[in-house]
């Protein structure tokens, strides 16, 4: 039984830096305000977010879909409550791993002054971010970081989307956000669906009971993923949101 249907951001419920289609986001907003919180025995799973993207971001989506289900940001690195307001770091975020990521951050810096088409996301706080595009040398770019964080932190990992890239401490990927959000709310994780498009998505998907992905997903999650969509995005979403339902 699924109690609790979680969605990426980007490339789930919209792409990056396009226009929400709102008619569509409100349909899963209804549903959210008709489903409340994860209950047992409920006939609509609760709905919640998992992204990359940092504090501010997710919580503007929470409250564009009335969730009242606590959301994931920074890639469960950091919960938010809309009920209350609240937000809180994981508690494994440790000083040391926050002076990792300090580091690597510089690194990034130090890449991107030659890129003026690059940038760091200076957002986040849990991981390290750069944006920027394809044309603009991002992947040149995850070339030189992705070797470099595998030798000097190899207890983080390195994920990336045709927008970004994202290190990430072990132990506080979407896999562990998702672990968190369960004993938080009281669902495990076999009662948990998740539609994910990157590979920073995979271990959520693998750990959870149903995983989704969309058309516009990269291939090595759709080889993951129980239901492969033939929409994009959130028409996607909506889609498995239906199957949750059914489930």
């Amino acid at each position: 039984m699924i109690r609790l249907f979680v969605s990426d951001i980007d490339g789930c419920l919209a792409m990056p830096y396009e226009p929400f289609d709102l008619t569509r986001l409100g349909e899963l907003a209804r549903a959210s305000r008709e489903a409340g919180p994860p209950c047992v025995g409920a006939s609509m799973p609760a709905v919640s977010i998992c992204s990359g993207r940092s504090y501010a971001y997710v919580e503007a989506m929470a409250q564009l879909l009335a969730v009242s289900t606590p959301v994931l940001f920074e890639s469960g690195a950091g919960m938010f409550d809309m009920t209350t307001g609240l937000s809180t770091l994981h508690p494994d975020l440790s000083p040391k791993i926050v002076a990792e990521l300090f580091e690597i951050r510089s690194f990034m810096e130090s890449i991107v002054l030659a890129r003026p088409g690059l940038s760091v996301d200076y957002g986040k706080r849990a991981q390290a971010g750069l944006v920027g595009t394809v044309e603009n040398g991002l992947f040149e770019v995850l070339d030189e970081i992705t070797p470099w964080v595998s030798e000097h932190f190899p207890n983080h990992n390195t994920f990336h989307t045709h927008i970004s890239i994202d290190v990430v401490p072990a132990g506080l990927t979407k896999k562990e956000g998702l672990e968190w959000l369960g004993r938080t709310v009281g669902v495990s994780l076999e009662e948990i669906a998740f539609i994910g498009d990157t590979n920073g998505d995979i271990g959520a998907m693998q750990a959870c009971g149903y995983s989704f992905a969309p058309k516009n997903a990269q291939s090595s999650v759709k080889a993951i993923a129980d239901h492969v969509s033939n929409l994009d995005d959130i028409g996607a979403v909506l889609e498995a949101y239906e199957l949750a339902v059914a489930r």
